[in-house]
């Protein structure tokens, strides 16, 4: 992995290693003085520097696979490297081993369940067969029957209906009998000859026309063949037929008694035997007739009509059936999916739990160094994985990482994400390996804001951003979650004038350095523009050569300049917004730190003396501008202070930065005095300031300077 060089030296060394250089070719300053510096043109840095994480660039993620929460009951070793399939985790799950047992059981009734309803619907499904086919022979039964009583259709037989119609038109147009020829009996057998007159019956053809259509038959049912109801028109016909041959041979056998009685060879009593034989066949000759006008007028209607009711109902009944078993199939269906789903419930269940018991035993997916992940990352860190813990689901537990290729995971202030893009060379210095330094270059910055940075302050946000380190650890000297300190390289300002920061010093709002002459320390004002964390750009003020003093020389007074006409209103803000509109993200940036308020700070574009007006006296310009100010003095303190005195910087302005966002500028106001306590006392003399980057006891890190002018 690439190491350190000369040109990183100088850009992490800075100011310090240029002040012991041009102290040691100075032909003015004596080089034990470490007090002086020797201005010399450079290029100036600014970076970005911050506390950063270790990470593999390709992580391996064991997590707990065990729904709810388990208890670890056996952890590897952080820091064993590990083969494929070893042993990494185990969890406690015998309550899980008790469940499975008892869904097991569950499963096998589901099983039990299901098996009951396939053979009920089996059985079902014969007896709705059973059914089905008695309706369906019934109904071919009664369909069966009508056509009996009215003849089948195509058939070889001879007779048809049409030959019974013909057979009937034929009797009932037969003339009657003549009446036996007696004068005596004339008028009473003309009288009984009347009643079997067989043209009375013509309407009877009418009849059984109409029957046999009303059957519903194109033809009337003339072209069947003849059925019960032709068989019983035809004997009926027979039958008349019969009796009217025997009532002609009664007619004959009277007339010849009537011609022997006259003269007298029979005797009267049998004369009266053939009338009363000749009456009694008249007798059965009309009820002949009338057995043929009930057979057809009522009997043959009613047999069939109910033949036909018998087929309908026949044919509602199968229709009954078939929906009956149709809705017995639905139940039988429905039954069956829901025994089928229950099962396949029960089933799948136990499989999870057999896969949770399965997963309580983590083993290693792939080769790696064992490293423990964090449980709840909080300010402290969050606490390590430990036997005894009890850990959720999908909680990661490992982390197997391939440290081949390694990253800094960083939080850029919301203040200084701007000016990060990927690509960005970047160094990195690892707290396990001191004196090395290895570089890297930035490959994402997160678009929007950590939610999980805000544990200081909901107003203080920063941005998780990746920084690669280049080449591979082959050695493996890197490892995962190593402390590191990552500088990032963000621009370089070609051939300037780069000071120390403690060598700028204040007097109000006018920026000064100790200039060493022959003549001794003078009190110079100088111009100053960007700066990093250790060295400021002079931008007017000094040239190549000059030397200056660190601090304050000794037995010196402190200077008084001239302060700048204190703008209008008007004018302030008219500058603000041509320095907005106008300024890069870079050039927006304090140049020189917070002054203190009483002239105008370099590279900002602020009113005079906005740093020692009241919160309620200002303009909500002025107000929204100082809220800038406060924002970023933390970062531009960092160099100066410690972590604790940092930590309580930044809860202190998260503080005021709340209450001037809720527009409570006297809370700010009192919060904004108490900010002098927080701050480094000055070093350098009593009147000596500081300037860029650092800060005195004056609120918002402007060093006073000469105090007697304010």
């Amino acid at each position: 992995m690439p190491k350190f060089d000369r040109t990183l030296h100088r850009l992490l060394a800075g100011a310090s290693l240029l002040a012991v250089g041009a102290c040691g070719g100075s032909d003015t300053a004596p080089a034990a003085d470490a007090n002086l510096f020797r201005v010399a043109r450079s290029d100036l840095h600014i970076t970005i520097k911050e506390n950063a994480e270790l990470q593999a660039v390709r992580e391996t993620l064991v997590r707990s696979q065990v729904e709810g929460q388990a208890t670890i009951i056996y952890l590897i070793p952080e820091g064993t490297y590990v083969q494929q399939g070893e042993r990494l985790v185990e969890l406690d799950v015998s309550d899980l081993v008790e469940k499975r047992a008892n869904q097991a059981i569950s499963v096998a009734k589901a099983e039990a369940a299901l098996a009951q309803a396939q053979k009920e619907k089996e059985i079902l499904q014969k007896e709705l067969r059973t059914k089905e086919n008695t309706a369906r022979s019934g109904l071919r039964i009664a369909e069966m029957e009508v056509e009996k009583f009215l003849g089948r259709r195509g058939g070889g037989a001879e007779g048809k209906n049409a030959d019974m119609l013909r057979k009937l038109s034929e009797l009932v147009a037969t003339p009657p009998s003549a009446p036996p020829s007696d004068a005596t009996a004339e008028d009473s057998a003309a009288s009984l000859v009347n009643q079997v007159d067989p043209r009375n019956y013509r309407p009877l053809v009418d009849k059984v026309r109409t029957l046999l259509a009303e059957a519903g038959h194109e033809t009337g049912g003339l072209d069947r063949d003849m059925g019960d109801m032709a068989n019983k028109v035809l004997r009926q016909v027979d039958s008349i037929r019969l009796a009217m041959a025997n009532l002609k041979v009664k007619e004959d056998t009277l007339g010849h008694s009537r011609r022997l009685a006259a003269k007298t060879f029979i005797t009267r009593n049998e004369l009266e035997r053939d009338e009363l034989e000749w009456q009694s066949q008249v007798s059965q000759v009309t009820l002949a007739w009338n057995e043929l006008d009930l057979l057809i007028n009522y009997e043959l209607q009613k047999q069939l009509i109910e033949l036909e009711q018998a087929r309908d109902n026949a044919l509602l009944e199968l229709e009954r059936v078939l929906a009956t078993n149709d809705a017995s199939v639905t139940r039988a269906d429905s039954d069956l999916t829901s025994r089928q789903a229950e099962y396949s419930l029960a089933r799948e269940r136990l499989q999870n739990l057999e896969r949770q018991i399965e997963s309580a035993v983590m083993r290693a997916p792939t080769p790696g160094l064992v490293v423990y992940a964090r449980l709840d990352r909080d300010r402290r860190g969050g606490e390590a994985v430990r036997e005894g813990v009890q850990v959720r689901d999908r909680q990661e537990l490992i982390v197997l990482p391939d440290t081949t290729k390694m990253r800094c995971v960083i939080k850029v202030q919301e203040a200084q994400v701007s000016m990060v893009r990927p690509g960005q060379t970047a160094y990195v210095q690892v707290e396990a390996r001191p004196g090395e330094v290895y570089s890297g270059h930035v490959t994402s910055v997160a678009p929007t804001a950590d939610s999980n940075s805000g544990w200081m302050s909901s107003d203080r946000k920063v941005y998780t951003t990746n920084v690669d380190l280049d080449g591979e650890n082959q050695d493996a000297a890197l490892r995962s979650r190593m402390a590191a300190t990552v500088t990032i390289s963000v621009e370089t300002i070609p051939n300037t004038l780069p000071v120390p920061l403690q060598a700028v010093m204040r007097d109000r709002s006018v920026n000064y350095v100790w200039v060493q002459t022959p003549q001794g320390p003078i009190a110079k004002q100088v111009e100053v523009g960007r700066h990093n964390s250790e060295q400021v750009e002079v931008v007017q003020g000094l040239v190549e050569g000059d030397v200056v003093h660190l601090t304050k020389p000794v037995g010196e007074q402190d200077p008084q300049f001239a302060q700048p006409i204190l703008p209008t209103t008007a004018q302030a803000a008219a500058t603000t917004t041509e320095n907005a509109a106008t300024s890069s993200p870079a050039s927006r940036q304090p140049t020189a730190g917070p002054g203190d308020g009483t002239g105008t700070n370099p590279g900002t574009g602020r009113p005079p003396n906005a740093m020692r007006k009241k919160f309620a006296e200002m303009t909500p310009e002025e107000v929204q501008q100082r809220r800038d100010q406060l924002a970023g003095m933390p970062d531009m303190m960092r160099s100066r202070l410690d972590a604790e005195q940092i930590s309580k910087l930044e809860t202190a302005i998260a503080e005021i930065v709340k209450a001037i966002d809720e527009k409570r500028l006297d809370d700010a106001q009192t919060l904004s005095d108490g900010l002098r306590s927080l701050m480094p006392r000055r070093q350098g003399g009593a009147g000596g300031g500081r300037a860029p980057g650092g800060g005195s006891s004056e609120t918002g890190g402007g060093g006073g300077g000469n105090r007697s002018g304010n």
